[in-house]
């Protein structure tokens, strides 16, 4: 298979993958009223606890408006909380998610799981497992030539 095959393939199952998990996501995202990059900035929150906005930008492709805008939303409806910290003379704000934040994440991951993985054979998983993290790996470094680095708790 040549690599502009490879490549296009990649993408169009990276693609497929996010068009399922939006759908698999679509009643936690209705029933919490909130949209699927909110989902993933809370799915992102869970995973790094205690990021600053200021960081998201480097984790992510959104503005600094918009993720100033998803974190207000999130913060007003009571699914994260920001917290004052003093480093040294500098003044922090990072993130939490709330109990009620937690929860979202928590359903988010029972229902994709409940539709994907659960009826997995013990090697299905397995193959799942290695094939997710050659994935994850191609496509963070996709993105870390459009500007994002790779998230902490992807790092091993």
């Amino acid at each position: 298979m040549e690599k502009k095959e490879i490549i296009i393939d990649v993408l169009t199952v990276a693609n497929a993958i996010s068009m399922a998990g939006k759908e698999l996501l679509n009643d936690v995202l209705e029933k919490h009223n909130i949209s699927y990059k909110e989902y993933y900035l809370l799915r992102h929150l869970e995973k790094s606890p205690g990021e600053t906005q200021y960081n998201l930008l480097k984790y992510t492709t959104l503005t600094k408006s918009r993720a100033n805008q998803i974190v207000s939303k999130l913060e007003k409806m009571g699914y994260l909380e920001k917290k004052i910290e003093m480093v040294g003379s500098l003044l922090k704000k990072p993130l939490y998610l709330t109990e009620s934040g937690k929860k979202i994440v928590i359903d988010g991951v029972e229902e994709i799981y409940a539709n994907t993985i659960k009826d997995l054979s013990e090697e299905e998983k397995l193959e799942y497992k290695t094939y997710r993290s050659k994935m994850i790996e191609i496509l963070v470094n996709m993105r870390l030539t459009l500007g994002t680095m790779k998230p902490e708790y992807l790092k091993e």
